[in-house]
């Protein structure tokens, strides 16, 4: 009958199984940011990935938790419960108890104010029925922001605080958003390391104001697997993509994590150069706070420079001196370099990672653009042509 195996052949996006081959730390273990590098062996999964692709990671939720909540809300692991898909909400799925918060419900997920005001229809309390009503009704706008900025609740921290309110576990699964994956730029490249996907991963943790340490839950649930660990993933396209042609220079600004994808296009132009091709020359900008401890794959990026694939290294490390200095900063130092290889060989311009530099880097490529345009005897609006280089896809960026 030609059937063919497939993983969840029902669901729109398209997973794999892949294992962990490698998990390491990159900053000491007694600094407050623990970035890491994890790779994943592909196997026979199949899956292919292009250059500026972010790898979608289906992370499960922690155990001891599910089990707390399990305790606490009393509730049967072992029953079997039909629940929404977690890439595809139209379609259900018959998982246990346990499957269906480890794998699917979002349980210690940040709820929406109509969770509030769902959970009310359940309160059997007067007063806790009206609270939550208030709180999901625009009278208790700014409690909500409270619980939700300040406190950070979870769903599972609400039905603790509102013991009256208690939906079956079938009506949770309705009310309680899916788990969704989260997305991460690759930070390799499939044409050096064909069997294999890296990613550039910060642990996202924080203190609530009852003294709970609290963790992002796909970085946390990243950074506890060992090698060997299957984890279901998927890819996603991506705007970072690279120029036509390779002689075409790159300027790239990674602030933290946000080096990743610039991993993966320095790979890609070492690739090119072995193979005999013409390379255009290849500016790294990158930006932490320390560089004894934030200096991330930068033994790697001083070997590529030896190389002669990176032409010019800027790195900017802010508290390490009096003087704090940007990643804008050191761009401003090498205003020639970026004239010449962002305007007069007609390079891409890449920034990734938090918004804040923004309109500081593009002030510094305005002003590239002006002192050009002056050079040259001509008259030029900056803004308008930072707006054309956009749509030829020559200044992308792809901040969070």
């Amino acid at each position: 009958y030609e059937t063919k195996t497939a993983l969840r052949p029902d669901l729109t996006t398209k997973t794999y199984t892949v294992h962990v081959k490698e998990n390491r730390r990159l900053t000491p273990l007694t600094y407050d940011r623990n970035i890491f590098h994890i790779e994943f062996d592909l196997g026979p999964s199949g899956l292919k990935y292009e250059i500026g692709e972010a790898l979608g990671i289906h992370a499960e939720n922690d155990e001891l938790q599910v089990e707390e909540f399990i305790r606490f809300y009393k509730l049967d692991p072992e029953e079997v419960v039909e629940v929404p898909s977690r890439e595809d909400p139209s379609v259900l799925e018959n998982r246990t108890v346990w499957q269906a918060l480890m794998q699917n419900v979002d349980i210690f997920g940040r709820p929406p104010k109509r969770f509030y005001e769902a959970l009310a229809e359940f309160a059997d309390d007067a007063s806790e029925k009206h609270e939550l009503q208030a709180l999901g009704g625009p009278e208790g706008a700014n409690e909500f922001k409270r619980r939700a900025e300040v406190d950070t609740v979870t769903y599972a921290d609400v039905l603790l605080d509102f013991p009256s309110a208690h939906p079956s576990f079938h009506d949770i699964v309705r009310i309680v958003n899916p788990m969704k994956r989260r997305e991460y730029s690759i930070a390799s490249c499939q044409k050096v390391t064909p069997n294999s996907v890296a990613l550039m991963i910060v642990v996202v943790g924080w203190v609530d104001p009852k003294g709970r340490d609290r963790f992002g839950q796909a970085t946390r649930f990243l950074n506890k697997l060992r090698v060997g660990a299957l984890v279901t993933v998927s890819v996603k396209p991506s705007v970072m993509k690279l120029p036509a042609k390779s002689t075409q220079p790159l300027i790239m600004a990674g602030l933290g994590t946000g080096l990743a994808p610039f991993r993966a296009f320095v790979q890609h132009r070492a690739w090119e150069k072995a193979q005999g091709k013409e390379i255009g020359s290849v500016l790294l900008y990158m930006g932490s706070r320390h560089q004894r401890e934030e200096y991330c794959y930068g033994e790697e990026w001083e070997a590529y420079q030896d190389a002669g694939v990176i032409t010019l290294l800027g790195r900017a490390f802010s508290r390490d001196q009096p003087q704090k200095i940007y990643i804008q900063d050191r761009m401003r130092q090498t205003m020639g370099d970026i004239i010449q290889a962002y305007l007069k060989e007609e390079g891409a311009f890449y920034l990734c990672g938090p918004t804040w530099p923004v309109p500081d880097v593009t002030n510094v490529l305005e002003d590239a653009i002006a002192r050009d345009a002056k050079s040259l005897g001509k008259k030029t609006d900056p803004h308008k042509e930072i707006e054309r280089l956009k749509d030829q896809l020559r200044y992308v960026l792809e901040v969070y």
